[in-house]
């Protein structure tokens, strides 16, 4: 399923989440929660803000705050890691810094880092969900891998450009279901259509319109689950302007069409 969005979830739980992943790969999405992936087996295919990445067995990565990101999956690659989802407000210690700052690197090679983290994380999960019993031990942990972060491999200021996709991608999670273009965008924040196209390209790897597309298509995927509204008004009312283009925008991001959706997560 897609994930091509703002996970407004991510950032209003009250506890961070963590758990173990095998082969599943997800659309481009953003948080202004840190993220932690670490690869115990296999090996991972990664989206960074536009950078291709290679996650194999033994890396630690790190997602910092609105950074846009995506894994991939394949018959060809498989790989087992663990994930770990964390709230700003849940880390009140390092909230003010990685609100304004971004993580040297996304990718750890340091042994220490990648050993303490794999045990934290580790710990975390043997702990389960996150609650009011475990929450101290929880965020003890964090901290452990989120001061050796910042020690071993650094803070920088975030690009200026993420501040623009920041408002951008916001923007768009406000107001999908309404006619955008590069030009209404241009319009709305003072920048020329080129600089917004250069943003998707690069942040996330795909035009505006795909974008919009895995945003409505989202959208879409809720009405089919909780409704039995017919396939037309439930695109008209997802922001798509035909139904032939939401067939094809839904089929692409859900591997099936919206009336196969349907009847499986119906039953």
């Amino acid at each position: 399923m897609i994930q091509g969005m703002y996970q407004f979830c991510n950032d209003n739980g009250r506890f961070p989440s963590c758990w173990e992943s095998r082969n599943i790969g997800c659309m481009p999405h953003f948080h202004s929660s840190v993220e932690f992936v670490y690869v115990t087996e296999g090996e991972v295919g990664a989206m960074f803000n536009g950078r291709q990445l290679s996650i194999r067995a033994g890396q630690f990565f790190l997602v910092s705050s609105y950074s846009a990101h995506s894994y991939r999956s394949s018959e060809s690659s498989r790989y087992h890691s663990i994930v770990m989802v964390v709230p700003l407000n849940f880390v009140p210690l390092y909230a003010p810094l990685l609100s304004k700052k971004v993580f040297s690197q996304c990718l750890s090679g340091d042994a220490v880092l990648n050993g303490e983290a794999l045990h934290c994380l580790r710990m975390i999960l043997s702990l389960g969900p996150c609650d009011d019993e475990n929450e101290n031990l929880t965020r003890s942990y964090i901290y452990v891998i989120l001061g050796l972060a910042i020690r071993r491999i650094g803070l920088e200021d975030t690009p200026q450009d993420r501040f623009l996709s920041k408002k951008v991608l916001i923007y768009l999670q406000d107001n999908y279901l309404s006619p955008i273009t590069l030009d209404s965008l241009s319009k709305e924040f003072g920048y020329s259509k080129y600089r917004f196209s250069h943003i998707f390209n690069q942040y996330l790897g795909c035009s505006l319109t795909q974008y919009l597309d895995s945003l409505r298509a989202r959208h879409a995927a809720n009405l089919l689950r909780m409704s039995d509204a017919p396939l037309l008004e439930i695109a008209m009312n997802s922001g798509f302007d035909s139904v032939r283009t939401f067939y094809r925008s839904f089929k692409k991001n859900y591997s099936m069409t919206p009336t196969h959706y349907r009847q499986t997560t119906t039953k």
